[in-house]
């Protein structure tokens, strides 16, 4: 599995659909989910320090959770069937059961800000990672100072759902 991280959210406009992008630590790699909007405006305003003045969906889970003493160990962005990326909670109890759930990313991805649990994505999904440009030979080193959101765009703006698996339709 490898780890990412949301490296921040996009908005498709020819989708009309936000995107969650989900960068590796130590790579020039990151991975593009399509989301609702509801979801974006939960993983923005998680990601932003912010919450709403009332409890959401992820809140009300959230404290489900910590009243079971239940932590979330992890979220793996599992699979991708049909254009469909699929995702996994992994839950420990108090008894330190271990459950999996299956949820929607986006949805993993909320929980897993709201309950500081690290977020992979699974070996098979390698494919569907985007490489962004390499670093310059005058700077080898990896970070954020070199991502170039430009690249990133014109890479998004040309991608097709079936750049990410084969499908039957």
């Amino acid at each position: 599995m490898t780890e990412v991280y949301i490296s921040g959210l996009a908005y498709d406009t020819v989708t009309n659909a936000p995107v969650v992008l989900l960068k590796e630590h130590d790579c020039l790699r990151v991975l593009p989910i399509w989301i609702g909007l509801n979801e974006a405006s939960v993983i923005a305003m998680e990601l932003s320090g912010m919450s709403y003045k009332r409890p959401l969906t992820h809140d009300l889970l959230k404290s489900v959770l910590n009243g079971f003493d239940a932590v979330i160990q992890k979220i793996v962005i599992s699979s991708l069937k049909d254009n469909t990326f699929y995702a996994k909670f992994y839950i420990i109890s108090s008894g330190n059961s271990i459950f999996e759930i299956d949820a929607r990313p986006s949805d993993s991805i909320a929980m897993a800000l709201k309950m500081k649990a690290p977020i992979y994505v699974s070996e098979d999904l390698n494919s569907s990672f985007i490489q962004l440009s390499p670093p310059s030979d005058d700077d080898p080193k990896s970070n954020d100072e070199d991502f170039d959101p430009m690249d990133l765009k014109n890479r998004l703006r040309n991608i097709k759902p079936e750049d990410f698996g084969d499908f039957n339709l």
